[in-house]
């Protein structure tokens, strides 16, 4: 339970800093499955959580207004306060706020580059290679950086902005790439790129409940 008390208090402080700037905070409402409804038992503090979950979605067009600091700054604390494997803490940051840098960022994509210009914000979670585990362990920063990354979706979306996951690691050919184009040092591991901003298009959660893909207890 304090565990739970201390994310309501992030997403709490999240909402905040969002309101201070003017900005709408609450995610899209969704009809919550009777079962969760059931769970939370109508706390309004856990509803809002499950609600920010479940009305999360990708969104991939952006009005073309900037992301404030303020904001920028409460996705990254929210990224880094992910669990990690040995508290190894293996992920870094690139952030591209600035035009300059993005139409760079743009010249490098044959494919997207007009898509790209119009994106206010990037950001891309990298793997420090220097704070890694030994041996079969030295993976696990895939999983630490997916848990970050989730985590910055979920707080963009508890603030009104819009974001969505764009793929680099494991495609060698876009590591390679865009390492390049960053000019990221050796000991860094671009794993994906998160696009950020204002939405600009209808937002449409997805339902992907599906009791098929569960399996209850260890087959006799």
């Amino acid at each position: 339970m304090n565990r739970l008390k201390s994310l309501l208090v992030a997403a709490g402080a999240v909402a905040s800093i969002a309101s201070a700037n003017g900005q709408t905070s609450a995610p899209a409402c969704v009809d919550l499955p009777s079962t969760v409804k059931e769970a939370i038992n109508s706390d309004a503090s856990t509803t809002a959580v499950f609600q920010n979950i479940f009305s999360r979605t990708s969104v991939r067009k952006f009005k073309q207004q900037p992301v404030e600091d303020a904001n920028i700054e409460a996705l990254l604390r929210a990224g880094m306060a992910a669990p990690t494997s040995d508290d190894l803490q293996p992920w870094h940051f690139v952030v591209l706020k600035d035009k300059k840098d993005i139409e760079t960022y743009a010249a490098s994509n044959k494919y997207h580059a007009e898509d790209i210009k119009k994106t206010p914000l990037f950001i891309f979670v990298c793997a420090d290679t220097t704070r890694m585990a030994e041996g079969q362990g030295r993976e696990l920063w895939v999983q630490d950086l997916s848990a970050v990354s989730e985590n910055i979706l979920l707080a963009a979306n508890a603030m009104g902005l819009g974001a969505c996951w764009t793929t680099i690691y494991p495609i060698q050919k876009k590591v390679v790439g865009i390492s390049r184009t960053l000019k990221l040092p050796a000991n860094l591991i671009p794993l994906n790129g998160i696009i950020i901003g204002y939405p600009d298009e209808p937002l449409q959660p997805k339902n992907k409940w599906d009791e098929k893909k569960i399996t209850w207890g260890i087959p006799q």
